[in-house]
């Protein structure tokens, strides 16, 4: 890469703040002992949750679901890792034992057909989307269930960290891994280098002590940090490597170098399941026309026909789910087909220069919902909770409810994605054709995949504003 276009690839350094220079921010992450007591922390919770989950009876408002579906899923992964980066990975319990899993283990290479992060997407699709949206209640109503689901996975990702090396387990197999790869392209935190040394530098610690096998010094000129976990083992291993903040999804305005083809599957999945499937699932469900929404009125008859009850299995919830996804799939098979004939150019870079659009869309519109119920339902139970587990009385009150005229304003944050989205695409457009008509034509086929999205929204504001909530029917 030339000086030029590497240069280009940067963002101006008014825009970035160096927190490795702070006084005391700077000490604890180049010290491996702060983030090591968050970690076992961390894994203490995970240990808890499970523990408490298989020794207790089912309740609803249990410590374990609380602890697995109200702290963990939307505070570390929904609302965390979009803003800052990947931090959930950096203390993630089962990463954490693996770093020492994999040293004494049988460090098999992972196959490389496998690699790519496509068997996490599976599983993410099928182990958790799918049982989430057609068996409604089974693990976020169960404490037993919820509890052996994930120790399934902890079991699977530390048989996995002492087989294979190369931490192979959070790179291809963990079905949050890759997610929150690509999610943190959204979020403000880059690892960089400081270039005048890294042009002298000839023992290369910072990839050296990688565990992940990634080469931090091609972080920024590459604008793409990969699998980065934000472990800060490079960090610490080399002062020249900085820990910076930009402005959030400024990377996603310029090239990515090295893209895997897996982001591309990673962003349009989630914007099928968390975009447009919640809003026709959930936001929909919620109106008056719930009872006429095709999908529903298909899955009752098929439920009575078959004799299966919906509280099993909701067949509305499955087609409601199929059509999302294969809607969006058709989307963005049209879309990006028709951008690419436009900009003359193949089909398959029109698709990953263009696919880094649907980011701010895919992964605004799940904060809404996630701090309305993690404010509303679980935090001051999970609060009471940890209370009575020491041995405290404490008996806190929900720190809002739904009736709040302020929660209403957090519905912002998706028309904001919406918008944000559809910016990044067009400054993603002009990386395949120059400013003109042209560009413009490329970024309608582009949009496709959020445009269905900014649709299935409008429509759902549209019925809840016209026939009301779905008990006044």
């Amino acid at each position: 890469m030339g000086v030029a276009e590497e240069a280009g690839n940067r963002v101006p350094t008014r825009w970035r703040r160096d927190i490795t220079a702070v006084p005391g921010l700077g000490g604890l992450l180049r010290n491996p002992w702060p983030l090591t007591i968050v970690r076992l922390a961390v894994l203490a919770l995970l240990v808890l949750g499970i523990i408490h989950g298989l020794t207790h009876p089912d309740d609803r408002k249990g410590l374990t679901l609380l602890l697995f579906w109200g702290l963990f899923w939307p505070l570390l992964t929904v609302l965390v890792t979009p803003t800052l980066g990947n931090l959930f990975c950096a203390i993630c319990p089962h990463g954490f034992i693996g770093r020492w899993l994999s040293r004494v283990g049988l460090q098999r290479r992972f196959p490389k057909t496998l690699r790519g992060g496509g068997i996490g997407l599976l599983i993410l699709i099928f182990g958790y989307w799918f049982i989430h949206y057609t068996m409604p209640g089974l693990l976020s109503r169960s404490t037993v269930a919820t509890a052996w689901y994930f120790l399934g996975f902890t079991v699977f990702a530390l048989t996995s960290f002492y087989v294979f090396s190369g931490m192979a387990y959070c790179k291809h197999l963990c079905p949050l891994g890759r997610l929150l790869a690509v999610h943190g392209k959204l979020g403000a935190t880059q690892i960089t280098t400081r270039t005048e040394d890294c042009a002298t530098c000839r023992g290369f610690e910072c990839a050296k002590a990688c565990r992940y096998k990634l080469s931090p010094f091609r972080f920024e000129a590459n604008n793409n940090m990969q699998q980065c976990t934000l472990c800060m083992d490079c960090v610490q291993a080399c002062d020249s490597v900085r820990v910076q903040i930009q402005p959030p999804g400024v990377a996603l305005f310029k090239p990515v170098k090295r893209a895997a083809s897996s982001d591309y599957w990673v962003l349009l999945m989630v914007l099928a399941v968390a975009g447009v499937a919640v809003q026709m699932l959930h936001g929909m469900q919620h109106s008056g026309l719930r009872d006429s929404l095709p999908w529903n009125v298909v899955g009752g008859w098929l439920n009575a026909a078959l004799g299966i009850s919906p509280g099993n299995f909701d067949m509305g919830r499955l087609l409601g789910f199929g059509l999302a996804v294969a809607a969006t799939l058709l989307a963005a098979w049209v879309g990006y087909r028709r951008a690419a004939s436009v900009a003359g150019v193949d089909y398959l870079v029109s698709r990953q220069t263009l696919a880094y659009g649907m980011a701010p869309a895919a992964i605004l519109g799940l904060m809404p919902h996630a701090i309305t119920r993690f404010l509303t339902t679980d935090a001051h139970v999970l609060l009471n909770e940890l209370s009575a587990l020491m041995g405290g009385s404490m008996s806190l009150e929900p720190l809002a409810t739904r009736s709040d005229p302020w929660l209403g304003y957090l519905g912002l944050i998706a028309y904001f994605g919406m918008a944000w989205s559809l910016a990044t695409i067009w400054k993603r457009s002009c990386l395949l054709v120059p400013g003109s008509i042209t560009r413009l034509r490329v970024w309608v086929w582009a949009s496709m995949p959020v445009l269905l999205y900014v649709g299935i929204y409008a429509f759902k504001v549209w019925a809840l504003a016209t026939y009301g909530p779905a008990h006044q029917h």
